[in-house]
């Protein structure tokens, strides 16, 4: 397989613990979506696989390769964003991405081809000859999902691509992402948007407090709350509010007691899910909330 995470820890001088037992698979063509709060491990257990640090114990295998013992090995067939990343800001959008290319070990004219096609396909074509220095921090964040996606890796590993995109650029890139599975490539992401992970994704993984605590289908998921209604309303002071019922008629009879007047019943959400095994609210939530604003 492509990934094969068994155990991974990772702790600090400090004796933080980021990971504390990780277990994770990915399949061949599919892409698993990792959520969690913030400081939940997730960056730490990307950065160990991107072979970026170096774990305190486990293992990590990329089709096959020891990421741990051969870390050049298993980069050379990972396309990597990272969470944060400095660009050359002298350069056209054009001019980094066909560098990127060359130093991918792609040759001068499909450094160049690669790079008219990511152009097109993440929606830069008008910014092609901008510097970098330039652009809005939206058109940067794609650039950065482009040069993972130079020389069409077979594993892709990024750390929540889309945060800052309007929905429209998040469509743009889910596109490109979906294309370079059917072109025979894995996944592995972090995300804060919900929706994201909901439609973007094969599996899900849920992570907390250094562990995975759930991973599967969204379906598979879903068939771990016992509470599968949600019903919204609002109080006297107009608040929103959200309680959780095992049936469908316990929802009917909550809204019948209260006499509401304003209110929904819907079937849990991926969010519920979320909520239930993580106790909180997921944080990608005001990021949504901004998207849609904007």
């Amino acid at each position: 397989m492509p990934v094969v995470v068994r155990g991974l820890v990772k702790r600090y001088r400090d004796g933080t613990e980021a990971n504390r037992g990780m277990d994770l698979d990915v399949r061949a063509g599919e892409i698993v979506a990792i959520l969690g709060p913030n400081g939940a491990g997730k960056t730490t257990f990307l950065r160990q696989l991107t072979t970026e640090l170096r774990p305190t114990a486990g293992s990590i295998h990329v089709f096959g390769i020891d990421a741990v013992r051969e870390p050049h090995a298993a980069k050379q067939a990972m396309g990597i964003t990272p969470q944060e990343a400095g660009l050359f800001d002298s350069l056209t959008v054009r001019e980094h991405l066909a560098l990127f290319g060359r130093l991918k070990r792609l040759r001068a004219h499909e450094s160049v081809r690669e790079a008219d096609r990511l152009l097109r396909e993440l929606n830069l074509t008008g910014a092609a000859a901008r510097r970098v220095g330039t652009l809005s921090g939206g058109q940067r964040r794609r650039i950065l999902i482009g040069l993972a996606l130079l020389g069409e890796p077979p594993l892709l590993i990024l750390d929540e691509p889309t945060t800052g995109l309007d929905p429209a650029s998040r469509q743009d890139v889910w596109r490109v992402l979906r294309a370079a599975v059917s072109n025979g490539a894995s996944i592995v992401l972090s995300t804060h948007y919900m929706e994201e992970a909901e439609r973007l994704s094969d599996r899900i993984a849920i992570v907390s407090g250094g562990l995975v605590i759930a991973f599967g289908t969204v379906r598979e998921l879903m068939a771990r709350i016992r509470e599968s209604h949600r019903v919204t309303w609002l109080d006297r002071d107009g608040d929103l509010q959200v309680t959780r019922w095992e049936t469908f008629a316990d929802a009917q009879a909550f809204v019948s007691r209260r006499s509401l007047s304003e209110y929904s019943i819907a079937r849990a959400s991926l969010e519920d899910v979320y909520f239930e095994l993580v106790g909180a609210p997921y944080p990608g939530l005001e990021l949504e909330e901004e998207a849609i604003a904007r």
